[in-house]
């Protein structure tokens, strides 16, 4: 009797942590998609307040152009534009790898998110 007792009582606290790891793992779900809405908003705001100012455009060139790992990139992408900003900027937002970089760079920087953010009404 003993045996059986143990048995359902295990049985009865397998389910209760089963159940309390569903609940857990679907708020997450929720709670991670929610992250990533607001994320892909703010990152096409970032996008479009650098189409829109001239100085975090000039800020933003500099940066990949010093970074290592995308100014090899930049390069072309500014002989190809033949020096425009805005041509150049519109390119790298082209890029996915490129933008991602850009928008990492202003989202990072307190002073410049807040200027972007000013720029598109936020």
């Amino acid at each position: 009797m003993k045996k059986l007792l143990f048995f359902v009582f295990a049985i009865a606290f397998t389910s209760a942590v089963s159940a309390q790891t569903l609940s857990t793992s679907s708020l997450s779900d929720k709670a991670n998609s929610e992250v990533a809405k607001s994320s892909d908003k703010m990152d096409k705001q970032i996008a479009n307040a650098l189409m829109k100012d001239e100085s975090l455009q000039k800020d933003t060139i500099a940066y990949l152009s010093s970074n290592k790992e995308t100014k090899d990139a930049v390069a072309k992408l500014a002989k190809s534009n033949k020096g425009s900003n805005k041509g150049i900027m519109k390119s790298i937002l082209g890029d996915k790898s490129l933008s991602t970089a850009a928008i990492d760079y202003i989202s990072s920087n307190p002073e410049m998110l807040s200027k972007a953010m000013k720029l598109v009404g936020m």
